[in-house]
């Protein structure tokens, strides 16, 4: 295990030794193990170790997500890896209508082969996000907007931060349509440094969810994600779509008003998958890729 991967792991503990030990200033913890099967062979469990936030002062909160990855595809070795990030969120009142928020971000994903540790490789972000949100009536509906302002600078395999350097604007919507019904729409376009050309490429994308959630007898939840994400860079003149329909069975306890535990399972029942990129002779428009998902975890607030 790398030196970077050890003191990641490091943080992690001494973040979550903190939330046990000042639990009064917690904001909320959760740890979770989701597996998730696929039809082509690939198996992905993902362990989150703590998510969550930590109230440092009326202004200032203290923002964790480390989870700990591992993946087998049929045929070849294990890998494992994690998937992390750390920082902090400070209130900044309000601009206009609107109130404003700064994130100080820190990410770092890594992954290498479980049996002699080869084939390594990691990334490192370090990010400033302005947000606005405002909360707006449309259609009779309350729903909550937002836009947040994206810079990061990042590298691949500790190699110059040009390579993942960028600026991205975000717009997101979210809020109930009705008692059942959900709906979340992002929507964003973003520039990256690419090395090659030494310019930026521009990409815009939407990321949408429609959810429909029936509350069950005995603490059970059955809900529908209908979901469509999609991509396109003009400078490759490559477009990317993703789409699922995932039905979900959910249980949630309450144990008391501080600590619940929750668990669920869900299947793709429709899958999508679409790539169009000029001269590339790999395109696909696939149907096949239904997933399978368990999850089981616990929430401390």
């Amino acid at each position: 295990m790398s030196n970077t991967i050890q003191k990641t792991a490091i943080a992690a503990a001494i973040t979550l030794a903190s939330t046990t030990s000042f639990a009064g200033e917690l904001g909320s913890l959760t740890s979770e193990v989701k597996i998730n099967d696929y039809e082509n062979g690939l198996t992905k469990t993902e362990a989150t170790i703590g998510k969550g936030s930590y109230k440092l002062s009326d202004d200032y909160s203290f923002l964790f997500d480390v989870d700990k990855d591992f993946i087998k595809n049929e045929g070849e070795a294990r890998k494992e890896g994690w998937d992390t990030q750390f920082g902090l969120a400070q209130g900044a009142g309000s601009i206009g209508d609107f109130d404003a928020t700064m994130y100080y971000l820190f990410r770092y994903d890594a992954s290498w082969k479980a049996s002699d540790e080869s084939d390594s490789s990691d990334t490192k972000q370090y990010i400033i996000a302005p947000y606005f949100s405002k909360d707006v009536t449309l259609g009779g509906n309350d729903f909550s907007f937002g836009i947040e302002l994206w810079a990061q600078l990042g590298n691949d395999n500790d190699e110059s931060l040009k390579n993942k350097s960028g600026v991205e604007t975000n717009f997101y919507l979210s809020g109930d349509l009705s008692e059942h019904w959900n709906l979340s729409l992002a929507w964003y376009n973003f520039d990256y440094y690419d090395t090659d050309e030494e310019e930026y490429d521009y990409q815009i994308g939407t990321e949408n969810y429609l959810t429909y959630s029936l509350p069950l007898p005995a603490g059970f939840m059955f809900n529908i994600e209908n979901y469509v994400e999609a991509r396109h860079t003009p400078d490759s003149d490559t477009t990317l779509a993703w789409a699922h329909i995932q039905p979900e069975l959910e249980f949630k306890k309450e144990v008391n008003e501080h600590f619940s535990w929750h668990a669920g399972v869900s299947y793709e029942a429709f899958n999508w998958e679409f790539k169009d990129a000029k001269g590339n002779k790999n395109d696909k428009d696939i149907f096949d890729n239904n997933e399978f998902q368990a999850y089981l975890g616990f929430t401390i607030k």
